[in-house]
């Protein structure tokens, strides 16, 4: 009779543990898709860093995180759509991205950072203020600089 009581306490303990850790790891990721949120510069492409011509924007990308849109710019042309994330395996999802069409004096940057674009398959927070886009291959495609507030 006491094996059977012993046997049911810890059954109910690793319970309990399981379902502490669970809450713990829920509470991590939903942390990492808030850390996301925001705007982002766009300071550096395929290892190159971004100069916008003279006269054009500095490049960003935004993430509304509770709506899982994505928007933002170029430098001339702006960005919109949708993205998607699997935080367990730093996967995201860009490929529903689209965006205005006008002739920029440097289009140069604007087709290096789409091309980039399309090429992103993970995400890795480096710190609070870093984030780095990977393609495929696990190699860098863009790293990005929390956006500081225009004043």
């Amino acid at each position: 009779m006491k094996v059977e009581t012993v046997n049911k306490v810890s059954s109910l303990l690793i319970i309990a543990v399981a379902a502490v850790l669970s809450a713990c790891a829920a509470s991590r990721n939903a942390a990492t898709l808030l850390s996301l949120s925001g705007e982002w510069d766009i300071i550096e492409v395929d290892e190159t860093a971004v100069v916008p011509a003279p006269g054009q924007a500095f490049p960003y990308i935004g993430f509304d995180v509770e709506q899982g849109r994505v928007y933002g710019s170029t430098g001339c042309n702006l960005l919109t759509g949708s993205f998607s994330l699997d935080e367990r395996d730093g996967r995201i999802d860009l490929s529903q991205l689209g965006g205005t069409r006008m002739l920029c004096p440097d289009m140069h940057t604007e087709e290096i950072i789409l091309a980039a674009l399309a090429r992103v398959k993970h995400y890795a927070m480096v710190d609070d203020n870093h984030m780095v886009l990977y393609h495929s291959s696990k190699k860098s495609g863009l790293i990005l600089q929390r956006r500081q507030p225009q004043p």
